[in-house]
């Protein structure tokens, strides 16, 4: 049975795609390229969405497979990649459980979503299916969030702007607000969504796993990966304590 996410932007890519570039939050494409020209082709993108990422890598010229569990999402994505023009293999799948009977020479997950994974179990199921499609030598470069311990203490019963874009379908701005609660003991903050438009409010929640950076990087290790640089931003600055991510770039023990 497929998982389902319950949330407007992940049920049509066509939103995800007007609220990203409403916010500008991304700016990891460069970085990317930068780092599939260092290892080489064929690539393999997880948690693909829309292509955000794997159509500029396409644009390349490079040999890139793009995987998500998302149907909606990857309906996006082809009808863009089908507009640039570039070849790319879209996959429907669960990023902790595929075979494609394929390796590659470098795997991404961009866009945080590392932190889709709720629990230990998931992402050990992930780092086995990236293990079983890496080459010798081959890399994994992922980003999670550094946890802000403001943003996780805040008063649960308090609303707060997530964001503003134009609906896709005309229908003008919706404003999205959202509430967060953290519980402690398993790490995952439920964030509750709010997206207004018109005269109607579309309301949903998405559970995230909040990983904490030693706790990070102890569970590559445990799992059988060395991580050969962790950055704080995608000009390639070191992690540090105030970085908003933790960009790592990996690859399986030898």
């Amino acid at each position: 049975m497929k998982k389902k996410i319950d949330v407007l932007e992940y049920l049509d890519g066509r939103h995800y795609d007007s609220k990203v570039k409403s916010r500008k939050r991304y700016d990891d494409i460069t970085f990317y390229i930068n780092k599939v020209i260092d290892y080489g082709e064929p690539v393999l993108e997880l948690a693909c969405g829309t292509g955000r990422v794997t159509i500029p890598i396409a644009k390349k010229g490079i040999s890139i497979t793009g995987l998500d569990l998302l149907n909606t999402m990857l309906t996006e994505a082809k009808r863009k990649s089908k507009e640039t023009g570039v070849e790319i293999e879209w996959i429907e799948a669960d990023m902790t459980n595929f075979n494609l009977n394929k390796k590659f020479n470098l795997i991404l997950m961009p866009g945080c979503a590392f932190n889709w994974f709720l629990d230990l179990k998931s992402v050990e199921k992930y780092l086995i299916c990236v293990k079983r499609h890496l080459n010798p030598n081959g890399g994994l470069i992922f980003d999670a969030f550094n946890p802000d311990l403001n943003l996780l203490v805040r008063d649960p019963s308090k609303t707060y702007p997530n964001a503003k874009y134009q609906d896709p379908d005309g229908g003008g701005l919706i404003i999205v607000s959202e509430n967060t609660k953290y519980d402690k003991a398993t790490q995952i903050n439920k964030v509750r969504l709010s997206y207004s438009i018109s005269d109607k409010t579309i309301t949903n929640e998405l559970k995230l796993r909040i990983f904490f950076p030693q706790e990070l990087d102890a569970i590559l290790k445990y799992n059988g990966f060395e991580i050969n640089a962790k950055y704080g931003d995608f000009d390639q600055t070191p992690f540090i304590s105030d970085s908003r991510r933790q960009i790592l770039v990996c690859q399986v023990k030898q």
